[in-house]
């Protein structure tokens, strides 16, 4: 009989630490995604406030070097004046189809992009989008995915980003619409305006969906629904501004 007390009271304390067990990694469960929005966040207000001083300093600098530029009006030649270089017009690319694309000739890399800033007012979103969709990078923030367009570019350049965790800054990309708009600016003073055109939900696999077409557009990518994997949400927008500014334009 005491045997059988005994075993009754070890199996109870068993079935006890099992269940705080439990208890323990569900909690931390739902304090992991709270703990690193709160890290990233703040790593996030730190990275947008060096990213605006940086691109400050680069227009200080450009600007300077425009003071200590020399050469007069007469020097500047007919292909500069069709580059927007001479004329009373701070758009610096030629236009052409409707869209202010980058002159031919002109070989842009993944510095002259990224790090750049993504604004969102519909959903009051501002981060910092790097080069790259790997853990260490979207942990950071939305990465572009490597081998898609550059913003500007035909095609469907393609920015993924948490939903849940890391600063979460997908988080509320569902709640966008048709006609809302997205902002992509670089420090070189390139600013892009892209309208949201769609929505679609398909499976990881579904890479049809990066697919060029004869549109300048961007993809935004997260998981859906949230806390799951199962599928992908994807904002569809289509160019409808690019700006380039020139330094000390009039």
């Amino acid at each position: 009989m005491e045997k059988l007390k005994r075993f009754i009271k070890r199996r109870r304390m068993i079935i006890n630490i099992f269940i705080y067990l439990l208890i323990i990694a569900g909690l931390i469960l739902i304090a992991y995604p709270i703990y690193t929005n709160f890290i990233s966040s703040r790593t996030e207000s730190e990275n947008i406030s060096e990213w605006d001083e940086q691109k400050e300093d680069l227009i200080t600098e450009d600007v300077s070097n425009i003071g200590n530029d020399t050469s007069s009006a007469d020097d500047i030649g007919t292909e500069d004046i069709q580059a927007g270089q001479g004329e009373d017009n701070p758009v610096m690319d030629v236009e052409q189809n409707g869209f202010i694309i980058p002159e031919d000739g002109i070989e842009l890399n993944t510095d002259d992009y990224f790090p750049l800033k993504m604004t969102i007012p519909k959903i009051e979103l501002e981060y910092i989008v790097h080069e790259g969709t790997d853990t260490a990078t979207l942990k950071k923030g939305p990465g572009r995915l490597t081998l898609t367009p550059f913003p500007g570019e035909e095609g469907r350049c393609t920015i993924s980003g948490h939903r849940t965790t890391y600063g979460s800054p997908f988080n509320r990309v569902d709640e966008l619409e048709e006609g809302d708009i997205i902002y992509l600016e670089t420090r070189g003073n390139k600013s892009y305006m892209y309208i949201v055109t769609g929505l679609e939900i398909v499976k990881p696999t579904d890479v049809y969906i990066l697919e060029g077409t004869n549109k300048i557009e961007l993809l935004l990518t997260t998981c859906h629904p949230k806390y799951s994997a199962a599928t992908r949400l994807i904002i569809i927008a289509e160019l409808a501004e690019f700006f380039s500014f020139r330094p000390g334009a009039v």
